[in-house]
């Protein structure tokens, strides 16, 4: 199951949004989350990037990859057991 985030235009309550999307794959297993952020949004994808990589959501997934073709998304993979 892949799940997808559109946060274009950039939104306020980020951190809440990334927070329910993260919980939701959780709770049905997902294999794969992509982020899209749109190509000139560099806070937008500082500020993901912090969220995700903070200590406590670290261990929540398996693998955090930024695109290099088509800028502005971020795929984070899950491995479940």
């Amino acid at each position: 199951m892949k799940i997808k985030l559109i946060l274009t235009p950039p939104v306020a309550e980020l951190e809440q949004k990334l927070e329910d999307v993260l919980l939701e794959a959780e709770e049905h297993h997902a294999d794969i989350i992509e982020i899209s952020y749109g190509t000139h949004a560099g806070e937008t994808k500082r500020r993901i990037l912090n969220y995700l990589e903070h200590k406590d959501r670290r261990g929540r997934y398996n693998r955090l990859v930024k695109s290099k073709v088509g800028w502005g998304r971020v795929f984070v993979y899950f491995k479940w057991e």
